[in-house]
């Protein structure tokens, strides 16, 4: 079988996880005998075709006016016209067309479609090849990807987010079958209105390398509670509360330590709020902050599809604290590998972590179920359900097809 995957970013351009879980549906396929081929975006004039890994990569030429992934600040006219681009950028499409035309897949895999757009869906159903779609964000509804604004969730598509992604919305109509990284991703976009033709939909959950760690950091009599925060420091994240809230306990208690960097502005006046039981320890390697932690705590206050970081945490048996957003709560089984709390209920973290204070046995006895639990988010298994979802979707017969026409735009 030869499936075809499509990827804004991958190896060596990565920006989140996106690309990362990409590669290792890739590269599974490759070892269990498949023809993988990759399509991507690059920052340069002219496409060129590499070898990564033993997987055959089409590195497209971005056909806009800056490369998104810069980091320039942009004026708002700029990125006006950029996403105006995006949103059906009919160039991209005829260059994701000539590979479809010249590699014949069997069945193609869209993720991340920024750069790309969604008109490289136009380009494979006029083709009439099997298509499966995997959502990692809100890219297809917010030009943002996060639907976040002023400090608040979206409850819905906002003017300009509908019109910039009104053609994405009337495209996905024709997708064959939809994955989400979490139910509560995949639910978000089918009460927008997306993907009502699709014959399946599913959750895969993302998963990682590696197998449970048995070295868990075992409980030190008289030492403080250790918690701790890994990822970006950003407003929507959750690490400004998380920061402030530690100062209800004395550094005996409770400390935190945090691994991440942020905007030199924003990470300042966090610096300058941190309480003395806070260490901001920047960019480290997270393995070290999982064997010196009890708890991982991700507090983020934006609808987050699903997090990485506690897919490491469980790995290492390490127990985790997180808000009630997105996918998180999916993650999580209540007592007995961590705990979910409200984060906008005025000392709903503090009344988590005070628990744990009053019985830290409770750390200790999640730890084996922890472990048990990180089996589920293992890469083994996620790829042997994109295996299964890549086949039937291969053997299946031709489903919704577009006219085979690139020449204008979806009303």
């Amino acid at each position: 079988m030869k499936p075809l995957f499509i990827s804004s970013l991958y190896h060596p351009n990565q920006v989140g996880g996106a690309e990362k879980v990409v590669r290792i549906i890739a590269e599974s396929m490759l070892v269990h005998g498949h023809t993988p081929v990759v399509v991507t975006t690059h920052d340069g004039r002219a496409d060129h075709v590499a070898d990564v890994n033993g997987v055959k990569v089409h590195y497209l030429a971005l056909k806009n006016i800056y490369w998104p992934y810069a980091p320039t600040q942009r004026r708002a006219v700029s990125k006006a016209i950029w996403h105006g681009i995006d949103s059906y950028n009919l160039p991209m499409a005829r260059a994701v067309a000539r590979v479809l035309d010249s590699e014949k897949p069997d069945v193609v895999n869209t993720h991340n479609l920024t750069g790309l757009s969604c008109a490289a869906w136009s380009a494979v159903k006029s083709r009439g090849f099997p298509l499966i779609h995997t959502l990692h964000d809100y890219s297809l509804m917010c030009p943002k990807t996060s639907m976040y604004k002023d400090g608040r969730n979206c409850r819905g598509q906002c003017t300009t987010c509908a019109l910039y992604k009104s053609p994405g919305k009337r495209l996905s109509q024709e997708v064959d079958h939809v994955v989400g990284v979490s139910r509560f991703t995949l639910d978000r976009h089918l009460a927008s209105g997306y993907f009502q033709s699709a014959r399946q939909t599913h959750v895969i959950h993302n998963g990682l390398p590696g197998s449970p760690s048995a070295a868990a950091r075992q409980v030190r009599p008289g030492q403080p509670l250790q918690l701790g925060y890994v990822g970006q420091l950003t407003p929507q994240k959750g690490t400004a509360d998380l920061i402030r809230q530690m100062g209800r306990w004395q550094d005996g208690q409770c400390e935190l330590r945090v691994a991440g960097r942020g905007a030199a502005d924003y990470e300042a006046q966090l610096r300058a709020e941190a309480p003395g039981n806070v260490r901001l320890m920047g960019f480290i390697d997270p393995q070290e902050l999982y064997r010196a932690i009890d708890v991982l705590v991700v507090p983020s206050l934006w609808e987050e599809p699903l997090a990485t970081t506690v897919l490491e945490a469980y790995l290492h048996g390490v127990p985790v604290i997180v808000s009630r957003r997105g996918g998180l709560p999916e993650m999580v089984d209540e007592g007995r590998t961590g705990f979910v709390y409200e984060p906008l209920e005025a000392g709903g973290l503090a009344q988590v972590i005070d628990r744990i204070l009053r019985n830290r046995q409770l750390v200790e006895d999640m730890r084996p179920l922890v472990l048990e639990k990180s089996r589920d988010f293992l890469v083994d298994r996620m790829q042997a359900k994109y295996q299964q979802l890549l086949s039937e979707a291969a053997q299946a017969p031709a489903g919704n097809e577009l006219p085979r026409q690139l020449g204008r735009r979806p009303a």
